[in-house]
């Protein structure tokens, strides 16, 4: 588990549902509480019984990690949930298991900071959020590490924004046209 959070073992009132294709090969695989509701782990699968999706569940909510998969079987995403809304670090993952954005969520919106990276490692932005809007200054990289953009923005609205050639040459400036300040 990249995230750390250990997975739940299902109590006797569980159950165990299964759906499988026509080939005989596991679809869906989930664990439900005494009232029918996802409660465990929850797992779907392609038809060649790659694993495509997992969710953890507590009494029908999203509560803990889930990850998305790759079609071929390298994790993709993960995510972690608390009462059904995402709620902590969110990590996406290039085929080569290489980092290619992190970020933070509460109570389901984006906040702060979040990086993206190139499949080789190097940084390619960073981006502030704020209740799920770009908030301040977001900076784009060339492969090289030279700025390539700067984009700064209130309230989700793009206010200004600096072009860069791959030497570090500022090409051009822009002004937005600003909103009202707001109490």
């Amino acid at each position: 588990m990249l995230l750390g959070y250990p997975e739940t073992r299902a109590t006797a009132a569980q159950e165990i549902r299964v759906e499988t294709y026509p080939n005989g090969k596991i679809h869906f695989k989930v664990e439900v509480d005494e009232h029918q509701q996802p409660h465990g782990w929850s797992r779907e699968y392609t038809e060649t019984g790659t694993l495509k999706i997992e969710r953890h569940f507590e009494h029908g909510f999203r509560d803990g990690v889930s990850r998305l998969y790759y079609t071929t079987g390298e994790l993709m995403t993960e995510w972690v949930y608390s009462g059904g809304k995402r709620h902590g670090p969110s990590l996406g993952y290039f085929k080569n298991g290489r980092l290619k954005d992190k970020g933070i969520y509460q109570n389901d919106l984006l906040e702060g900071t979040v990086l993206k990276y190139y499949s080789g490692g190097t940084l390619k932005a960073r981006m502030n959020f704020k209740h799920d809007r770009l908030e301040g200054e977001s900076i784009t990289y060339f492969e090289n590490g030279q700025t390539q953009f700067i984009y700064r923005y209130f309230k989700g609205q793009l206010w200004t924004r600096k072009d860069y050639s791959p030497n570090g040459k500022l090409l051009r400036k822009q002004e937005f046209l600003r909103p009202p300040l707001q109490p």
